[in-house]
């Protein structure tokens, strides 16, 4: 499609142009319709060094160095099937990722929740901020860490609403009129060249009707072609 031809073609039908952008900009806005918001809430858990790393007395934010590793050990369980399942279980359809946060510098565990309503947002995102504690804790049983040596861990943060993410239904309106607009230039092209190619055809069928009629009697003038032509 060469650019000076599809010009062309919006100046000639410019009236199916402003049609297409008109039911574009219907599907643009209601497309949104179709689309639920989605809810999002977010928390933080803190690792904490063992009480015999700490000691009597200590400060255990001075002794965060060093749990970065245990940290994503248990970041790693949330990523396996079983994990998943229970979550599942609990909010069906809310989609969980629990993740290193890499800012802080530190062994800080991030629980971001993304689900249908603010209710299963919230839900899910208490049950996995509850569950840390436990799985930390089986872990350890795993490898045989007992009493003061073992790793302890506590909520830094916790949303106690959801906020609506918007983005879901403004991807869909973005979607809509894009096709929208895409669907009305092609038509608008296609239909402009039937048309010049219909134009075309009857010129042709007159030009060769007027050649036969100069064959047939060549001292005829023009005038008397033209009559002929739109007798």
């Amino acid at each position: 499609m060469v650019l000076s031809e599809f010009v062309g073609a919006i100046r000639r039908r410019w009236y199916l142009a402003v049609v297409g952008i008109l039911v574009t900009g219907v599907l643009g806005w209601s497309a949104s319709a179709f689309v639920a918001p989605t809810y999002t809430a977010r928390g933080l858990v803190l690792m904490l060094p063992s009480k015999n790393a700490v000691g009597p007395g200590g400060n255990p934010f001075l002794g965060l160095g060093g749990l970065d590793l245990p940290a994503r050990v248990v970041v790693a369980y949330y990523t396996s099937a079983p994990a998943q399942e229970a979550i599942a279980e609990v909010t069906p359809g809310a989609v969980v990722t629990v993740s290193m946060e890499e800012s802080t510098r530190g062994p800080v565990i991030a629980i971001d929740v993304s689900a249908d309503s603010e209710a299963n947002a919230i839900e899910a995102l208490d049950f996995v901020a509850d569950s840390i504690p436990d799985t930390l804790g089986r872990l350890q049983d795993e490898v045989n860490a007992r009493g003061n040596a073992r790793l302890r861990s506590r909520a830094l943060a916790l949303d106690e609403t959801a906020a609506i993410d918007g983005s879901g239904p403004l991807r869909a309106r973005i979607m809509a009129v894009v096709l929208g607009l895409a669907m009305t230039a092609v038509l608008v092209y296609a239909i402009d060249g039937i048309v010049l190619r219909r134009r075309l055809a009857r010129e042709e069928r007159a030009s060769s009707l007027a050649a036969h009629d100069v064959a047939d009697d060549p001292d005829q003038d023009d005038e008397h072609i033209v009559q002929r032509l739109h007798g």
